[in-house]
């Protein structure tokens, strides 16, 4: 594991997310020339960050696997898209807010790998471009809901055949 990464104990959760990419960054309708970054934070103590895409201008690929600990009260996830300025600071680029209901609970198992999509906002609620992402949860799962008796017996899977609800015999 890469020493700038956090490190965890065994029985807590974190997220593992592969930043992939983003599309269509755009700073004052012109797309981003380079110095793309993302920052994804689940709460005030909890952030991390990719490396710069130098080259990538408005269309960067990061292809970066980040761990981060997993509250357990979180109900959503920041992933904020900025660009280095040639002083040294950062300008925010788009903004997403992916709920924890994207990445847990309701029919999908917790640890599926999700490949997600997000359009970005900008501090004033216009778009600006896509990120690209996989999540997956890592460590024990609280199950929030009751288990069907069918999950409980195929281990979650459901077997069945639709049938329309004006079919009558």
């Amino acid at each position: 594991m890469d020493k700038s990464q956090p490190q965890f104990q065994s029985h807590s959760r974190f997220l593992e997310i592969t930043v992939i990419s983003a599309e269509a960054l755009c700073i004052s309708n012109n797309l981003i020339k380079k110095n793309a970054f993302v920052t994804v934070q689940t709460d005030s103590c909890n952030c991390i960050s990719t490396s710069v895409d130098r080259d990538g201008g408005g269309y960067p690929t990061w292809n970066e696997k980040l761990q981060l600990p997993l509250p357990a009260n979180a109900r959503s996830i920041a992933v904020m898209v900025q660009c280095k300025t040639s002083s040294g600071s950062s300008k925010m680029i788009g903004m997403a807010n992916i709920p924890m209901s994207d990445i847990v609970g309701g029919y999908v198992p917790a640890h599926h790998l999700h490949f997600l999509s997000y359009r970005l906002r900008q501090q004033d609620g216009e778009r600006n471009g896509i990120i690209n992402l996989s999540i997956k949860m890592v460590g024990p799962v609280n199950v929030s809901r009751p288990l069907h008796p069918l999950e409980k017996i195929n281990g979650g899977i459901a077997v069945g055949i639709p049938v329309s609800y004006r079919y009558r015999m």
